[in-house]
């Protein structure tokens, strides 16, 4: 395995860490991971562990507020910014070092929102889309009170820190996964009404504009992830005519991050769905 960290220069100048992990024998598709909220892309060890001998090149950023990446933490200005920053990163970086190499792009949680909107944006020269933890409206937990306030924050008080209302257990039944969450030092529990706000607004964005996503996808859920809602309407909003849905009994949020024999099967799905499609 070859690995590879830069940083590039966004639009606004801001900048972007990203890391790619590249089998040795050289790659016969690169998979574009975006990760959630709150989190970095070094997260994703387990994914890469089980695409790296299949092939895959698996190539991330953190993004913008977020791991190793310049700016407020678990704040934006606009939603698209996070998209445009992925667009970027994807010509400047995997197109201009694998040019010609299917490409395909998974999204979990907050980066499920970015992937959605990204490929309706921009569909050209993108091979399939995986989507994880995610859905086409706001999490059940969330009041609608809350979320009418944080869109009168995101004018008011846009960059404001707020503590998350997530705990951690909901990401994985998992107890080392959980520990190793919490004392990781470049996942925090804040956030800004705008990001809040900027969430809400474009998972409901992304559902409406779903009938443009005309290239294969496949959704993986835990049946207990409370993140997002509207899963079954996502996937029948969905455009294409090759779409997978895999809903995993009694799994949490971060279903590549389960208990090893459950996130085992999500994993070898996950795979399975790549070289079916490559």
């Amino acid at each position: 395995m070859k690995t590879q960290s830069a940083a590039f220069r966004a639009k606004d100048g801001t900048s972007i860490y990203w890391a790619g992990w590249i089998p040795q024998a050289g790659p016969k598709a690169v998979v574009q991971v975006i990760h959630g909220y709150a989190e970095h892309i070094g997260r994703y060890g387990n994914v890469v562990n089980e695409l790296l001998p299949a092939g895959y090149a698996v190539f991330g950023t953190d993004h913008r507020g977020h791991g190793k990446s310049e700016g407020k933490r678990g704040h934006v200005g606009s939603f698209q910014e996070f998209i445009d920053d992925e667009m970027q990163f994807r010509r400047e970086v995997i197109d201009a070092n694998f040019p010609g190499l299917p490409c395909f792009v998974l999204g979990h949680s907050m980066g499920s929102l970015i992937a959605m909107n990204y490929i309706e944006q921009a569909p050209e020269g993108i091979k399939g889309l995986v989507l994880s933890g995610t859905g086409s409206r706001p999490g059940t937990d969330i009041p609608k009170t809350i979320i009418t306030l944080t869109k009168i924050l995101s004018r008011i008080l846009p960059s404001v820190h707020v503590k998350s209302p997530l705990p951690p257990e909901f990401i994985s039944r998992d107890p080392d996964v959980v520990q190793a969450y919490v004392e990781d030092p470049l996942v925090y529990n804040v956030i800004t009404p705008r990001l809040a706000y900027e969430m809400n607004r474009y998972v409901l964005i992304g559902a409406q504009n779903a009938f443009k996503i005309r290239i294969p996808v496949l959704i993986q859920l835990g049946s207990e992830d409370t993140a997002f809602s509207g899963h079954d309407e996502l996937y029948e909003m969905l455009g294409a005519k090759d779409k997978t849905y895999k809903n995993y009994e009694g799994l949490r949020h971060e279903v590549y991050n389960e208990l090893p024999a459950d996130r085992a099967v999500a994993l070898a799905d996950l795979r399975q769905w790549l070289d079916a499609h490559c």
